[in-house]
């Protein structure tokens, strides 16, 4: 037997349709939807081609953000590895349990899942701002999308200029209320499968 494809089926696959957004691999955001997920990976329907291999961040609707490599497509989509752990995926498996009875799922009406709270995308909202020149500032994550994060910090700095919040690097693109409008610049090499990529 494949030894690769036990370790897809060491997890139950549930069928159902989740809309969705994903970042590609040269920095393009695509629409998608789920067609199966597990807790090992998500298959997903998209007209976007992607080669498997490609590292790829996906936003699902009432689900937050994905990230992992492509381990196979298909005609009308791929399927990602993910590698989710501690109380996400708990969360999770509960989740695709419930579905698996056939419960529907709430799609609460003020996501577009355009933007996700901090706790919705399996992150923390407290993180540390680093400027290029090494220096750092404590920081509050207000939401954050495929491209960028909207940034709560108390010393704004100029427009333009380069930071990066944990592993994810980016440019000062606005100045807000209460803090920054950040847009991402880089997609993490590896896959980090929610590993608090702002931690």
């Amino acid at each position: 037997m494949n030894p690769e494809h036990d370790e897809r089926r060491r997890y139950q696959r549930v069928a159902f349709e989740a809309k969705g957004r994903f970042l590609a691999p040269d920095g393009s955001e695509h629409p998608c939807s789920i067609r199966d997920m597990s807790l090992g990976g998500i298959a997903i329907t998209s007209a976007y081609p992607v080669e498997v291999g490609a590292q790829v961040i996906v936003y699902l609707d009432e689900f937050g953000r994905f990230e992992g490599p492509v381990v196979r497509s298909f005609d009308d989509g791929f399927a990602i590895e993910t590698a989710i752990s501690g109380p996400r995926r708990e969360r999770l498996r509960q989740r695709l349990e419930a579905i698996a009875r056939g419960e529907k799922i709430e799609v609460s009406a003020r996501r577009a899942f355009a933007r996700y709270a901090p706790g919705e995308a399996g992150l923390e909202e407290s993180s540390v701002l680093t400027l290029a020149d090494g220096q750092s500032m404590p920081c509050r994550i207000i939401d954050m999308s495929l491209g960028g994060a909207q940034v709560a910090v108390e010393n704004r700095p100029p427009v333009g200029t380069e930071v990066s919040i944990g592993r994810m690097s980016g440019r000062v693109v606005r100045h807000t209320e209460e803090g920054v409008g950040i847009q991402f610049t880089n997609i993490p090499e590896r896959a980090t499968a929610l590993s608090r990529p702002f931690g």
